[in-house]
């Protein structure tokens, strides 16, 4: 066999030698294309079919060339085949050979043919010249990019960002070629041409798949709008740019506000009802400023948690103070207004007694001096009860009704009252669902009966009494009286101290002097004898 197969090689290149006129030609055709990058090298199979209507008992390869598309010869490529001969190819049979091919470094990129020499005979001994032409595609560049993709990190598919959330860019690069590519990778988030993010990192592609992946932050502090993605990998042999739009929004938004009861009464309860849509879990501040005549009274603030979807929040709204009132609700997150809203209502304060005073007109008569405080802003129906009694039992009972403006006002009434007697007074004043009351007593002296030449007495005309409350006022009696009282027992502690002091006195002279102790002799106990006692008075005559 290898006898056969030697002399068949020395006949196809003595065939080879002959003029061509003496062979014939025929074409091997291929659906199959070759593609190498400039200055690199390639391998692979390429699948050839016989397109004539002969058998070729041998079939050998020749020779190579690379054509461009004007016919012109290409130099510098290294083209090799395995096998070289193919034997007993019968027509439109397949046939395949796997190739190496080298291409040099200044050849451009583009579409190229490679055209293939063979030699065939067939069985009768006819000889045959094929020719087989390959697309041959230069390929210029090392790198293939593949269409960039951009996304929120969580919620693939979704238009828009969330603050806090992460928009993610990738793509994935091939290199064609056998030796690394060095490149660098931008990624940035601009804005009305500001760049709010911005990073880039150096980046070696190997041959084949390289997958880039970058992270774009969208932190808190991003105000909302529509921002643009900018996405490029350059590298020696050109540049790759990708972009996309992204909405930013916080996620979180107020939707409404609105007020329990437009009118309450001082210190009731009082509240507003506010609706939030929230698309996240998040803790946020609530903070609830009140205002009345454009001045602050009350300013609250609390950490409220909001899950997804829509939440109302019950805030209580303050009431110990009257008028009205205009409350700024505000959501927060730090120092970033998300929304605010604001709700106004009134706070009726109900009219009190504020203070009572009386005046003695003439004889028992007396004069009542109501003042009320109003501190509502309009006029309001009330009725005023009064009962003056004495320890007889009640001197007058009834009610009146008043209508009392706004502000501070003054309600006067007139009694007869008994003189020589205490007498009590109350006056209830019942307005707005509430009740203010006042007690208090008085006492108008008798006139004197004795007059002394050397002191004086006067009564006062009148005697105010003001003890202003929220509820009760005690309005004490008359100030003569109590000077009165005041002055006997004065007298009286004086003359206790007087008496006290005197006897202490007399029982410190009469206290016994205690003798001082007598020093004892060494001789022991010893009474010295007593010297004798006369009494020369007894020895005398009596007088007659």
């Amino acid at each position: 066999m290898r006898k056969v197969l030697l002399a068949l090689t020395v006949l196809i290149v003595l065939v080879s030698l002959l003029p061509v006129a003496f062979a014939q030609f025929a074409q091997l055709e291929t659906s199959d294309e070759i593609t190498v990058l400039r200055g690199d090298y390639g391998s692979g199979t390429v699948w050839l079919t016989n397109a004539g209507g002969f058998t070729y008992k041998v079939v050998s390869y020749q020779r190579f060339w690379v054509e461009d598309s004007s016919g012109s010869h290409i130099e510098g490529f290294t083209f090799n085949i395995s096998p070289h001969v193919f034997t007993d190819w019968a027509p439109k049979a397949r046939k395949s050979f796997s190739y190496t091919i080298e291409c040099p470094s200044n050849v451009s990129g583009g579409t190229y043919t490679l055209v293939m020499r063979f030699l065939a005979f067939t069985p009768d001994g006819s000889m045959y010249i094929l020719y087989a032409r390959i697309p041959l595609h230069i390929i210029q560049e090392p790198l293939d990019f593949g269409v960039a993709e951009a996304y929120v990190q969580g919620r693939p598919g979704a238009s828009y960002a969330l603050n806090g959330e992460t928009i993610v860019v990738f793509s994935h690069v091939t290199n064609m070629g056998h030796r690394n590519v060095s490149a660098i990778g931008e990624v940035s988030l601009v804005k009305d041409g500001r760049v709010y993010f911005s990073s880039n990192r150096s980046l070696t592609l190997l041959p084949g798949d390289n997958l880039i992946r970058f992270e774009v932050p969208v932190d808190y502090d991003l105000p909302p709008g529509t921002y643009t993605l900018h996405y490029t990998i350059r590298y020696e042999g050109g540049t790759y740019r990708y972009s996309k739009d992204f909405s930013v929004r916080f996620g979180v938004k107020l939707v409404g506000i609105s007020v329990k009861s437009g009118e309450v009464r001082l210190n009731e309860g009082n509240s507003a009802y506010v609706t939030v849509l929230s698309e996240r879990t998040i803790t946020l501040n609530l903070t609830v400023e009140t205002y009345l005549d454009g001045v602050l009274v009350s300013r609250s603030e609390k950490p409220i948690g909001l899950g997804e979807g829509t939440t109302v929040l019950e805030v209580p709204l303050p009431t110990n103070v009257s008028g009205a009132m205009k409350s700024i609700i505000k959501l927060r997150f730090g120092d970033r207004l998300l929304g605010q809203g604001d709700v106004t209502y009134r706070v009726l304060a109900p009219p009190v007694i504020k203070n009572v005073s009386y005046e003695r007109i003439s004889g028992g008569e007396v004069l009542f001096r109501l003042v009320v405080d109003n501190p509502g802003d309009r006029e309001v129906d009330g009725i005023l009860a009064y009962r003056i009694y004495s320890d007889d039992g009640v001197l007058y009972k009834d009610t009146i009704e008043q209508s009392i403006p706004p502000g501070s006002s003054e309600m006067a009434v007139r009694f007869e009252v008994p003189i020589g007697k205490t007498v009590y007074y109350e006056f209830t004043l019942t307005a707005g669902g509430e009740s203010s009351t006042v007690r208090g007593r008085l006492y108008i002296e008798p006139p004197a009966t004795t007059t002394n030449p050397y002191t004086t007495t006067s009564s006062p005309s009148s005697t105010p009494s003001t003890t202003p409350s929220n509820t009760t006022t005690i309005v004490e009696g008359d100030s003569n009286a109590t000077w009165v009282i005041l002055v006997v027992l004065a007298f009286l502690l004086m003359a206790g101290g007087a008496f006290y002091y005197t006897r202490k006195e007399d029982k410190r002279k009469r206290r016994r002097v205690r003798p001082k102790p007598k020093r004892r002799s060494p001789l022991g106990r010893f009474k010295p004898p007593k010297p004798p006692k006369f009494r020369e008075n007894r020895e005398l005559p009596k007088r007659k």
